[in-house]
């Protein structure tokens, strides 16, 4: 059997993106995976990972739509003026990089996702590849971040809908009622969730699309000029502020276990949501600047769309805001309560959370939810929401290197497995291991600091015993998904 590496071969690269192999043949394991097996304390010769799966019932349609409501947010009905004001027109060039980084990141997701096909992306992946802790921290990095950003989409909810109606209500208000929506909605049905955020994110894009189109049309080479007005230096900076707003990907992964045919899905997936939010964004940043608008700041999306369509141009994006934020805190639930779950069924967190009602994760929902609460709350989240960007990074570097291992390890796939191939070997993980790096020692002190306690807060779930019922939790998951096996 051949490994799943890129090899070279006459006539080039080897670059086909899926590929079945069969038969029995194993090749001697490298010293770099023996040492791997030491630390895990598994002796296996080729990798069996399949992760918790259950209904499987999501479309690849679905699973894109989830990823891009996830991203779509904030990101851009708030950021992509503060973009302009920071970079001027390089604003463009610097989602465009930010997007061409985290698809590096998004690469290794797609191979290993076809490999480890089940509920928990980047926790399941660091798992298996690292061993329990460093796969504990991945995905308590992922639950971290999805949970912060749920919190502040709900209150960004808060502030369209005063904007729409014209009312001055506490933001907090309408971002715990669409928090209980969104929860009891989540414990009713994945199918039904997915429904929802299909007809949510088809909404968001219909105004987003439109709203760059007529900009394109208006757009002359003129708008352009300074493309550098704040030097090269505030465009770099503006990569690493539009990072948090790509990190929703990652809600594919973490829900593989929902999706029909999540080896070859949720690697599809996983890059066209990177894609085509890539190209949303870049086409909202023109579109801002053939507005000609006096000022750039949070609500400069709002501005231009009255510069466009007139009165009723604010009313459209206040709506789409409106779609926006419920869609990207949806996914976030889902995303962070399959996190869990298939941390808490595989004894990393306190088995009381792997509780399922009918085939829906209850508690684990209900967990994501209460920290949700609590941090809308709070009111002010800027120095949480800088946390996000580091418990990310440290999560999707985990990723990263885990993907370095798969191809230096020669770790062989099982021969009836489907599986994704990346070109040139371990050089494209590596380069977003890299990137990772980069994006985190340019983090100021305070927050790396912050986000080393946040992950180490964490780790009391990982070393604490679990309880009786806890472990009468956890063997009925088992059983369940089992019987959802076979």
């Amino acid at each position: 059997m051949k490994m799943s590496r890129v090899r070279r071969r006459a006539g080039g690269w080897n670059i086909s993106l899926f590929e079945e192999r069969g038969g029995t043949d194993r090749r001697p394991l490298s010293p770099l995976h023996l040492r791997i097996t030491f630390l895990t304390g598994r002796c296996e010769n080729h990798l069996m990972a399949d992760g918790y799966t259950r209904s499987g019932g999501l479309s690849a349609g679905t699973a894109v739509a989830f990823a891009v409501g996830n991203m779509v947010g904030a990101g851009v009905f708030v950021l992509s003026g503060l973009m302009v004001q920071t970079a001027g027109p390089a604003a463009v060039l610097s989602y465009l990089l930010c997007g061409i980084l985290v698809a590096f990141t998004g690469l290794s997701y797609a191979v290993l996702a076809s490999i480890c096909p089940g509920d928990g992306g980047g926790y399941l992946y660091a798992h298996h590849m690292l061993g329990p802790y460093p796969g504990f921290l991945a995905g308590w990095g992922m639950y971290i971040s999805v949970t912060i950003a749920s919190a502040f989409v709900l209150l960004g909810l808060g502030i369209y809908a005063n904007r729409l109606l014209g009312t001055a209500f506490d933001p907090r208000i309408a971002a715990l009622v669409g928090l209980v929506l969104l929860t009891l909605l989540n414990l009713r049905s994945t199918a039904e969730a997915g429904r929802a955020e299909v007809a949510l994110v088809a909404a968001k894009i219909v105004v987003l699309l439109l709203v760059a189109a007529v900009g394109v049309i208006n757009l002359t080479p003129a708008d352009f000029t300074p493309f550098f007005p704040h030097g090269t230096g505030a465009m770099l900076d503006g990569v690493a502020m539009v990072f948090f707003a790509y990190l929703g990907f990652q809600v594919v992964a973490m829900m593989g276990g929902e999706i029909k045919s999540s080896a070859r899905v949720v690697p599809l997936a996983t890059l066209a949501s990177i894609g085509i939010v890539a190209v949303i964004y870049c086409g909202v940043e023109v579109a801002l600047l053939a507005a000609h608008l006096p000022a750039y700041g949070d609500s400069s999306l709002f501005d231009a769309a009255v510069v466009f369509f007139g009165g009723w141009g604010g009313t459209i994006v206040a709506i789409g805001a409106i779609f926006s934020t419920l869609s990207a805190a949806n996914a976030n639930i889902i995303g962070g309560s399959r996190v869990i779950l298939t941390m808490a069924a595989e004894k990393q967190i306190p088995g009381r959370f792997a509780a399922l009602k009918g085939e829906q994760p209850a508690n684990a929902v209900l967990l994501s939810a209460g920290v949700a609460a609590g941090l809308i709350l709070l009111g002010n989240l800027g120095v949480i929401v800088d946390l996000t960007n580091t418990v990310a990074l440290v999560s999707m570097g985990l990723v990263n290197i885990s993907a370095v291992i798969l191809t230096l390890g020669h770790r062989p796939v099982p021969g009836d497995r489907t599986y994704f191939r990346i070109p040139f070997g371990p050089l494209i993980p590596l380069v977003g291991a890299g990137s990772c790096i980069l994006m985190l020692v340019t983090l100021p002190l305070p927050v790396l600091a912050a986000g080393g306690a946040a992950l180490l807060a964490g780790t009391i779930f990982f070393v604490v015993e679990d309880t009786p019922e806890g472990e009468r939790a956890t063997a009925e998951i088992r059983e369940f998904i089992e019987r959802e096996e076979r």
